[in-house]
């Protein structure tokens, strides 16, 4: 049986058109911001707080509820502490390597899709990684334009893939968190 004759065309012998031309990718970008955006509570906020929080401990404790009462005194605690915490400055890199904070690298090859999130005041860069039960990783994007950052992660061929606020991001942001 005869064998068909196949034209193989060496696609790097072709130059490319003016059109097909892409400028190339920046190499780098790198930034320094805030881990996340510092709102100080006066003393009006704290009181508010404090007051719904009691009166929620002395029900359930009327209520003869010691477990919820303990929890919610915990709770407590918890939302002063991080109500009056200041934010580390984070130090981020996004290079052909990958995209590192502080110093801790997230390759490429982990990063299942981005979102540059760019709605006023609001400026992040969401990673979703591939690992499961990794939740989403939240960048401020401080004073690195937005457009520069998402050019060179797509030439670095990460899927671009719409991501939105969490109801919790845009609840914490609303109350001063």
């Amino acid at each position: 049986m005869p064998q068909e004759k196949t034209d193989i065309v060496d696609l790097r012998k072709i130059a490319p058109s003016a059109a097909q031309k892409q400028e190339p990718a920046p190499g780098s970008l790198s930034w320094e911001t805030e881990e996340f955006a510092y709102h100080p509570k006066d003393l009006q906020w704290l009181l508010v707080g404090g007051i719904l929080a009691l009166g929620i401990f002395a029900s359930l404790f009327i209520l003869k509820n010691m477990f919820g009462a303990a929890t919610i005194l915990l709770f407590m605690f918890i939302m002063y502490l991080y109500a009056t915490k200041k934010p580390d400055m984070l130090s981020v890199v996004v290079d052909g390597r990958g995209i590192a904070v502080n110093n801790k690298r997230i390759s490429y090859s982990d990063v299942s899709s981005f979102w540059v999130l760019y709605e006023t005041p609001v400026k992040d860069l969401i990673i979703i990684q591939k690992a499961k039960f990794t939740p989403k990783t939240i960048i401020p994007l401080g004073q690195v334009n937005p457009v520069e950052l998402r050019a060179l992660l797509l030439a670095n061929a990460i899927i671009e893939k719409e991501e939105e606020e969490t109801l919790t991001d845009i609840l914490a942001r609303r109350f001063g968190f």
